[in-house]
């Protein structure tokens, strides 16, 4: 290719690329639209939210309260097994990996006194509850930052609630269970905020 093909080359492409530019501006001139103002056909999006609120608290389940009151013994020694290479459980067991849990729902945390506990459960304040039991069992991890304990969690509530049914009875003198009006009152308190947050959004 000469100097005088290169240059013919050179210049349809440039009339090329100028074209298209000059078919953009013009298709943008006859064509604009402006932004509506407001939508055509306006949307309710509280109900949406609402929704949204609903299943939310449908996914969540009952209070783990409430699933302790139909919770089962036998079953909580069935899903404990995933527990027992690390506890023992007899009054007056040996600790393994990790404490033996005789008597551990409504302890105080941290008080076996022949077991090495991390400092992040020594820091820990109060007691065994149900509560704690219950978000522990949940992901140990989140429950009681830099703890030892590897292990996963139990994700349904329903597991958790039997674990914590057969812990509770390991005991000389078992803690007392949340009463139906106890679980009445969560059950109000989680309605009102259900109904509550569309207001909120």
């Amino acid at each position: 290719m000469n100097s005088h093909d290169l240059n013919k080359f050179a210049m349809g492409t440039l009339i090329a690329i100028l074209g298209v530019i000059g078919f953009n501006l013009l298709s943008e001139s006859i064509f604009h639209q402006a932004p509506l103002e407001a939508n055509a056909y306006p949307i309710d999006t509280s109900a949406v939210a609402s929704a949204s609120v609903a299943d939310v608290a449908v996914e969540e389940g009952p209070s783990i309260a409430e699933l302790l009151l139909t919770a089962d013994i036998e079953k909580g020694m069935s899903v404990f097994r995933k527990c027992a290479a690390c506890h023992t459980t007899e009054n007056g067991g040996a600790n393994k990996i990790g404490p033996n849990l005789w008597n551990v729902v409504g302890r105080d945390v941290a008080t076996n006194g022949t077991f090495n506990y991390s400092d992040a459960m020594l820091a820990q304040e109060g007691g065994w509850s149900f509560d704690l039991l219950n978000r522990y069992l949940t992901k140990p991890k989140d429950a009681i930052p830099g703890n030892k304990m590897v292990f996963a969690g139990l994700k349904k509530g329903s597991d958790r609630a039997n674990v914590m049914i057969y812990l509770r009875s390991l005991s000389d003198a078992p803690m007392e269970l949340p009463t139906m009006a106890a679980v009445e009152e969560v059950m109000e308190e989680a309605t009102e905020a259900v109904e509550a947050a569309p207001e909120a959004m």
